[in-house]
């Protein structure tokens, strides 16, 4: 980010980092139906009793068996199954696959190769990691996206890099959701976990969506990831370039590059909370007809000194909005800055900004005890963001960085602590009401 009784607890993560998951000219993926045929059984080159190629192993029987019911429904002709191979690669000490000439061709990455027909994977590097951070139905997720290459290569499916990848993420989506209520049967939890696994194969912060080999943000994949889940295969067949809209953030300058987009946290703290009054100032007339009047300072507390709302404690809150005495509070010794080095500077912000939302709420007459109403302030935090990304308000000094969304969906899947998915939803649902607020403003948010 460029310079440019509620309580909301959050639990810090393993960090945000940006991998490439590439692929060398394919395409890919859907779900919904279980199919009646099961699938051939899975053929690993590499070493197939390994864990994570086990569980990969499992997902392409259970991917390609989806696909040979659905694609018909889609394309008009039957699904040809992947006659390349399937390769669990060490690139420390190969065999290569075919498509790969060097080891950095597959470190780090999992790959369709429309030229070989073959799909292959980082079985050293990348899955493992994923898998340890993220649990273990990220491994078929990713194994989904690049099954959205295989079908763009039998549907011969034409566009930008960029059109191509988020699709896949879409058909990844139809996918998971298929899985969820007929075969691997993840949980809520280990889904948000599969997702946020996603940012981990974004673009790197500043990549321009012409670029050849762009993926697209991690907004912008989770959001085709959701089209999938909630729509289904059908709703991924149209994707065309420039539809749906790839969100592209570029640096304000050179120092926000040299920074990778990451602002100081005395700025976030001190900052953000001014900026969400200006907003307010003028939105909140807007919604309800009523000037908007400023919150009580916000109060960064030491554990040792939390402070109190109305009478009673709030220890063991890390971040919340009390309504009594209508102030924010949060952790700033350890909670917030912990934040801040794991999940970047938007993710403060975007913290910050849901408690300014169930402020605005209260004043609008909802309750804030109520899950609804929580999701509704992530949405109020979507469209504060988007207003910092339209710059429609002058006063504003904010900027958004490349990345930035991808740090405030990080935030809203992940730093969260015991008791939140009950008073706030799942991560899954937060990011969709966060979404809404970023394309659809504020008046989306008060029935959302």
């Amino acid at each position: 980010m460029g310079n440019k009784r509620w309580k909301v607890r959050a639990a810090a993560v393993a960090a945000v980092a940006a991998l490439v998951c590439a692929g060398c000219g394919g395409s890919s993926h859907s779900a919904t139906a279980p199919t009646s045929t099961p699938a051939p059984q899975v053929q690993i080159h590499g070493d197939a009793s390994n864990p994570v190629n086990q569980l990969v192993a499992k997902a392409i029987t259970d991917i390609q068996g989806y696909w040979s019911g659905e694609f018909a429904k889609l394309y008009g002709h039957d699904y040809t199954p992947v006659k390349g191979g399937f390769y669990a690669v060490k690139p420390s000490t190969g065999p290569l696959p075919p498509c790969a000439a060097v080891a950095d061709d597959i470190a780090g990455n999992a790959f369709y190769c429309a030229k070989a027909d073959d799909v292959a994977w980082d079985a050293e590097g990348l899955l493992p990691s994923l898998r340890k951070r993220f649990g273990d139905f990220v491994i078929p997720v990713v194994l989904a996206h690049e099954w959205g290459h295989v079908v763009q290569a039998r549907a011969d499916f034409t566009a930008e890099t960029v059109t191509k990848e988020i699709q896949a993420d879409c058909f990844a989506g139809a996918w998971a959701a298929h899985a969820k209520a007929d075969t691997f049967k993840p949980t809520d939890d280990e889904l948000d976990q599969a997702l946020a696994g996603f940012l981990f194969l974004r673009d790197e912060p500043g990549t321009a969506k012409q670029d050849p080999g762009a993926h697209g943000s991690g907004f912008d994949r989770v959001n085709s990831f959701r089209k999938g889940f909630d729509g289904g295969a059908a709703a991924c067949k149209g994707y065309r370039d420039g539809d749906p809209v790839v969100v592209e953030i570029p640096f304000n300058n050179a120092a926000d590059m040299a920074s990778g987009g990451n602002a100081p946290y005395d700025d976030i703290v001190n900052g953000v909370p001014p900026d969400l009054e200006d907003y307010y100032s003028q939105v909140f007339p807007q919604l309800t007809g009523r000037p908007w009047s400023p919150l009580a300072p916000v109060r960064p507390f030491q554990p040792q000194t939390q402070p109190g709302c109305g009478g009673q404690s709030t220890t063991g809150y890390l971040l919340f909005y009390c309504v009594p005495e209508d102030y924010v509070g949060f952790d700033n010794v350890k909670a917030m800055p912990e934040i801040y080095t794991e999940g970047g500077d938007f993710a403060v912000a975007t913290l910050i900004a849901t408690q300014y939302g169930l402020a605005a709420l209260y004043r609008a007459g909802q309750d804030p005890t109520d899950k609804r109403v929580s999701l509704r302030a992530d949405c109020m935090a979507g469209s504060w963001a988007a207003s910092v990304l339209l710059q429609n308000r002058p006063e504003s000094n904010y900027r958004l960085s490349p990345g930035d969304l991808d740090k405030g969906v990080a935030a809203l899947l992940l730093f969260r602590g015991n008791g939140d998915v009950a008073r706030q939803g799942q991560g899954s649902s937060r990011i969709d009401a966060y979404r809404d607020g970023v394309y659809n403003g504020a008046k989306a948010c008060l029935s959302h």
